[in-house]
């Protein structure tokens, strides 16, 4: 599940290899595979599993020893070609989150939008490769890939299961059997133009080339199918994660910030690699699911970004601490009646972030006390002092006014950032 540039890919084939590029650099995440004829494998979405073609098509088994035996041959080739995060706690981290959200798949049956609903026993299998890439894929069988950026990116593990169950749900529901199913026709006549070439005598880059265009149009045909498996994994995920300790908003928050990313690009028409359905789309049918489930919708519990943090700061040798959230400073406060500032300020970031975990909105700040404190949900959260005020060259209350419109404005913006 690609979550980062997501809309910009390229294809290159090479002599004997078809590398897929995700992002603007070469040294990007690849999935590279093998075909028998000129060393070509098509890679789809964030399915990251061989279609191989050879002069006949091999016949089209789909019972699960088949799916492990080509998983197990595509792990093969990540295992040559990446280098995997050793780091205990780390490992630890992803498997057992991994490990969790495997079990819930296998109690938690999902009637599939794509592929099929035939059981999937198989015995999962979590690594984490050391790539500074925002990304995650899956192979048939049970293979979950985590790059090592992708940890960095999610803000929570609720958000890093998301990802995982997304993966999941692919090997669940057998996407990778169900694209080679729908292909077949599409890879005889791709295996056809390059045995054509081949017998013209075309060689090297050209024979690639050939092999290039051939999948172009192949990936053409099946970019329906593309979109049809990701809105599949997305809405499984939900389920998939209702069944763990981890909270399933985690999956909208993660759609709404890459529909953030994209928005601030460029709109280009990707034409033929428009294999993955809008962002924002994917969000809304994210927050439908959790809407029909009944999922209460609280995105601060799965993200960082409205937690309230203390900054000491100095002012001509006076020791002082802001309180800010999202790079909003809220307010800053003074040593006062007895209490150092950086003490009073974790007391006062913990009660704005309770009432923001508790879910409080706009209309549920207020200045109150004839301009002395600001409530949340009905709870003092600031009430500055004389030293306050002193320190910030203001009155009690225009300090007080100060800090409610502070908190107002972190609360306007994470509406907009929502918008779905």
């Amino acid at each position: 599940m690609k979550l980062l540039d997501a809309s910009q890919r390229h294809y290159i084939c090479e002599k004997k290899e078809m590398t897929l590029y995700t992002g603007r650099q070469s040294n990007r995440m690849r999935r590279i595979c093998t075909v028998a004829i000129v060393g070509c494998r098509i890679v789809f979405a964030s399915l990251a599993f061989s279609l191989p073609i050879g002069l006949a098509m091999p016949a089209l088994a789909t019972n699960s020893d088949e799916e492990v035996r080509l998983g197990k041959e595509a792990a093969a080739e990540v295992e040559k070609q990446y280098k995997f995060v050793t780091d205990e706690a780390i490992v630890k981290r992803v498997t057992e989150i991994g490990k969790e959200v495997a079990a819930s798949a296998l109690r938690t049956r999902v009637r599939p939008i794509y592929g099929s609903a035939a059981p999937a026993n198989f015995d999962y299998s979590f690594k984490v490769i050391d790539d500074a890439d925002v990304n995650a894929f899956a192979l048939p069988g049970g293979y979950v890939y985590v790059c090592k950026g992708l940890l960095d990116y999610v803000q929570s593990d609720d958000e890093l299961a998301a990802v995982i169950a997304h993966e999941i749900a692919h090997v669940d529901h057998h996407h990778a059997m169900e694209l080679r199913k729908t292909q077949q026709k599409a890879m005889l006549g791709m295996a056809a133009a390059i045995i054509a070439g081949a017998a013209a005598g075309v060689q090297g880059n050209d024979l690639g080339e050939l092999a290039y265009a051939a999948n172009l149009v192949t990936i053409a045909k099946m970019s329906a199918y593309g979109q049809k498996a990701e809105a599949d994994a997305d809405r499984s995920a939900v389920a998939y994660l209702a069944g763990t300790k981890y909270n399933p908003v985690a999956a909208l928050t993660l759609m709404e910030r890459l529909a953030r990313e994209e928005g601030r690009k460029p709109a280009i028409n990707w034409g033929i690699f428009a294999n993955h359905p809008p962002a924002y789309q994917r969000a809304r049918e994210v927050l439908a699911e959790l809407e029909q489930r009944g999922i209460p919708i609280n995105r601060r519990l799965v993200t960082t970004y409205m937690r309230a943090e203390v900054k000491p700061v100095e002012l001509d040798g006076v020791q002082a601490a802001d309180v800010v959230i999202s790079g909003v400073p809220i307010i800053r406060l003074a040593d006062s009646e007895g209490r150092k500032a950086s003490a009073r300020a974790e007391f006062v970031a913990g009660k704005i972030e309770t009432a923001l975990l508790a879910g409080a909105n706009l209309h549920q700040i207020k200045v109150e006390g004839g301009g002395r404190f600001v409530t949340m949900r009905g709870e003092v959260v600031v009430a500055p002092t004389q030293d306050d005020a002193e320190l910030a060259g203001k009155s009690i209350p225009d300090l007080t006014s100060d800090a409610a419109k502070a908190l107002k404005r972190v609360l306007w913006r994470e509406l907009f950032d929502q918008a779905y």
